[in-house]
């Protein structure tokens, strides 16, 4: 056979060559496509609003590779859910294609305290819903600084700025007002006469309404 071959022209062996390479290459192609299932074809299931771990199962079960792109915290929406995917829901793409997911985190991250002593009561509130953080009450306290707060606390104790606190953390306001701002206990004055009830506000430097 070697010596048919040998006898043949060069050009004819250098064809069946050639030939012999490309039917190689085709059928190695074709081997490789079904193997990898190449051109295939699937819609990209939507996992928004779902639990990370039951997202990432399904996407995996219809043929996905899944990456966790991104990790958030909002207290918009439920903790540990997919808050955003790539490609799209309902997408058409090939299989094998990697989907990329944004997760809402379970623990709500630590951020600084800011500074709200000095400040004007209304910029020190604005402050705190921009920082993630809520207010727990407002206490009052005679002073010359009116409107101001004179103290920042976090659960009963004076807290300082750039502390780390819980993102949604709650704080508590002492601020000031002038001494004629004071707020005081309606007192009970049922069952008196009008002398011993008028006697008793006069004692107690509170004024009978008209």
């Amino acid at each position: 056979m070697f010596k048919f071959i040998t006898n043949r022209p060069f050009w004819v062996n250098l064809l069946a060559a050639i030939g012999l390479a490309l039917l190689f290459l085709f059928l190695f192609l074709k081997m490789l496509g079904w193997i990898t299932k190449h051109g295939a074809y699937l819609k990209v299931p939507a996992v928004t609003g779902m639990k990370t771990a039951d997202a990432i199962k399904q996407l995996e079960k219809e043929g996905f590779d899944v990456y966790i792109q991104d990790s958030v915290f909002t207290d918009t929406a439920a903790r540990g859910i997919v808050l955003k995917q790539l490609p799209d829901p309902n997408s058409t793409v090939k299989i094998n294609r990697t989907v990329f997911i944004t997760v809402n985190r379970m623990v709500p991250p630590m951020i600084e305290m800011p500074s709200l002593e000095g400040q004007n009561l209304s910029f020190a509130l604005l402050v705190l819903e921009r920082n993630h953080l809520k207010l727990e009450d407002t206490i009052f306290r005679p002073d010359f600084m009116a409107g101001s707060v004179l103290e920042q606390q976090y659960n009963g104790v004076r807290i300082k700025a750039k502390s780390k606190i819980q993102w949604g953390s709650r704080i508590t306001l002492v601020v000031g007002s002038r001494p004629d701002d004071q707020q005081i206990q309606v007192p009970a004055l049922v069952g008196m006469t009008f002398a011993e009830a008028k006697a008793y506000l006069d004692e107690n430097n509170i004024g009978l309404g008209g």
